[in-house]
Order: C-alpha cells, then sequence, then structure tokens
C-alpha cells in the first residue's frame, strides 16, 4: 500500500513539474506571434518595409484575398504590397482586436488611405478611403508566417474611390 502512495506521489510531481514549462513555452509562442504580428503590420505594411517579409514569412507562404490567391511567396507578397504602396502612399493599417489560438492569430482591421497614386491599372482618385476587414494569420511551429487569409468589401473600396456598379442589361 505505501508504494502505490509512493508512485501516485511521484506522478503527481512529476505532472505538477511538467505543467509550468509547457505554460511557458505557450506564453513564449504568444509572444512570439504578437510581436511577429506588431512587425507585419507596423514594419512591412505601415511603415513600408516589405525587406522585413525575410524574416517573417515562410517559403511556402500564401496570401489570400477574399479567396483568391494573390501572392505565392516572399517577392509576390512584396509585388502585391506595393500596388498598394503606390496607389495609397500613406497607408495605414491598425487592428482593433487580435486573437492568438495555437499557431493562429486572428484579427479585426481597418485600413485608411489616400488614392494619390495608381492602384492597379486604376488612375489616381485622390479620394480617401476608410475600409474594414478581417485577417487569419497562419504561422509554422517557428513561428514564420506561412499563410494569410484577408476578406474585405472590394465593392466598398471601389464605391469609395468613385466608381459605381452599373445594373447588367437584360434584353
Amino acid at each position: 500500500m505505501s508504494k502505490s502512495v509512493i508512485y501516485i506521489f511521484i506522478l503527481f510531481v512529476v505532472i505538477t513539474a511538467c505543467r509550468p514549462e509547457n505554460k511557458n513555452a505557450e506564453l513564449s509562442m504568444n509572444d512570439r506571434l504578437s510581436n511577429n504580428l506588431t512587425v507585419f503590420i507596423d514594419s512591412c505594411w505601415n511603415d513600408q518595409n516589405v525587406s522585413k517579409l525575410n524574416e517573417l514569412v515562410a517559403k511556402n507562404f500564401v496570401r489570400m484575398l477574399n479567396g483568391i490567391n494573390v501572392a505565392g511567396n516572399e517577392n509576390e507578397m512584396a509585388a502585391h504590397m506595393n500596388v498598394y504602396f503606390t496607389g495609397f502612399p500613406d497607408l495605414n493599417i491598425q487592428y482593433s482586436d487580435a486573437y492568438i489560438e495555437g499557431n493562429n492569430i486572428f484579427m479585426n482591421w481597418e485600413c485608411t488611405g489616400s488614392n494619390t497614386g495608381v492602384f492597379g491599372e486604376m488612375r489616381a482618385t485622390g479620394k480617401k478611403i476608410k475600409i474594414q476587414g478581417l485577417t487569419h494569420l497562419y504561422f509554422t511551429e517557428e513561428g514564420k508566417l506561412y499563410k494569410e487569409d484577408v476578406y474585405y468589401n472590394e465593392l466598398d473600396l471601389l464605391q469609395q474611390l468613385g466608381y459605381s456598379l452599373t445594373a447588367p442589361v437584360l434584353e
């Protein structure tokens, strides 16, 4: 009977001793993801420093925009970002809520800017935009960003730039 009590005590000590390490590892990963999010938004987007992508993204990085693949690696992402930087030189992204779950970050954001440059194939309109969206960021175990799913209302963006939707001609 006393051997079983000793075994239970040892098991309890081992389990208790292991828990803080796992919790600290979890906090460490959360801190790493939080830091990477800050660098991604503040340095890469707001400071327009695409060279920082090198530190953040995995080789197999993919960016999906409203379900469409717009970048399949770091270079394509840099080119994609530069389209926005050219169209909106004062582009600014702020996130209001960021929720970390495992190796994922979910965030609500707001983007503002003035369309004073060519945006894709569209001439500058001089109009200001303010749009909201949702992003899901996926990270590897090492904290590298390997996928980004971005959702926002593209029609709202175009309408703020002065474009309108024309009803189809039905005959």
